[in-house]
């Protein structure tokens, strides 16, 4: 069995593919053109990381039975192309959920505690920025999760550790896995976002959500209000997120997620000093990346033994076997 992956995985799964006897190929990264047609032609599975990958591309692997994503997003592999072909295209499902859930409680920390403002000013000499009296506590504060899944329920059970009152969003209006999680339930995206002081985002990227959050909805916020996004950075529609924190519609936010990855300067975020922004790095803890390598070798493998993999974008390719 052979898999091709655009990068390495973490040592555990390169480990892992080792243990189960499978040949591991890195290729070129992104240079598409670069693959040899023979690797692509011999390849069971290829493993994809951040990149996008073109429909051409896959349209090489003659034999490929699996495309294996070590993570959860999907939009930058050709999905509906492989589910044409009858071909799973294997996730990681929840392997990366502590790593983001824990990265976006960060971000409402930093956001709450003025963090990054505070090292800055105090670098300069500016003591007396301690005492300008923004910082906020979080105990009795409400945090708007939108999207309550694997992240977003980890979230919530963090927050209301510290006292903060969650408020469940689910897109698919799903109230039995929002009240699960232990939020209350708000079957309206505009009644979380006029009662939050914080949002967090943890949806997919849909044609649905894309620019789900817009000028229209920022508007809703409250002025002191916060919006953190470590989903996809599409689902905002940036530039309308940096004139709120510019002409201070909301108070500020946190971004973790572009909408062109790597992150390209011209980004109105970057423009916006009340923006936190860090380089979709959520995800990329060591403990996170070694199970999301490892949850995409065991998965194709399984696909590439002939059994059925729960943890697909695609289980329509399923339906009638």
């Amino acid at each position: 069995m052979k898999f091709v992956m655009t990068q390495p995985l973490a040592p555990a799964g390169m480990a892992m593919l080792e243990k189960l006897g499978i040949e591991g190929v890195v290729g070129p990264g992104d240079h598409w053109d670069e693959y040899p047609d023979a690797l692509l032609e011999s390849a069971d599975a290829i493993l994809i990381r951040l990149e996008k990958c073109p429909e051409s591309f896959v349209a090489r692997c003659k034999n490929m039975k699996a495309l294996g994503r070590p993570g959860m997003g999907y939009e930058n592999v050709p999905v509906d192309y492989c589910t044409r072909r009858g071909i799973p295209v294997v996730l990681a499902p929840g392997a990366n959920a502590r790593s983001v859930a824990e990265h976006a409680l960060a971000l409402i920390f930093a956001c709450a505690k003025e963090l990054v403002e505070m090292d800055a000013e105090n670098r300069k000499g500016n003591w007396g920025v301690r005492a300008h009296g923004r910082q906020m506590e979080l105990a009795g504060k409400k945090v708007g999760i939108l999207g309550v899944g694997g992240i977003g329920s980890l979230l919530a059970g963090m927050c209301s550790a510290l006292g903060m009152e969650c408020l469940g969003y689910s897109h698919s209006h799903n109230r039995r896995k929002v009240e699960a999680a232990g939020c209350r339930y708000v079957d309206s995206l505009d009644d979380v976002l006029r009662e939050s002081d914080f949002v967090s985002i943890h949806m997919p990227l849909l044609p649905e959500t894309r620019h789900c959050i817009g000028a229209r909805e920022l508007g809703l916020m409250k002025k002191t209000a916060f919006l953190i996004n470590t989903a996809r950075g599409a689902v905002v529609d940036e530039q309308a997120l940096a004139d709120a924190v510019n002409n201070g519609v909301i108070l500020g936010a946190a971004v973790d997620v572009y909408s062109t990855e790597p992150a390209q300067l011209d980004n109105p975020v970057f423009t916006a000093p009340g923006i936190i922004c860090t380089p979709h790095s959520a995800a990329l803890t060591p403990e996170s990346w070694a199970r999301m390598s490892c949850g995409a070798v065991e998965g194709c493998y399984a696909v590439c033994s002939g059994k059925k993999w729960k943890g697909i974008a695609n289980p329509e390719v399923y339906e009638g076997l």
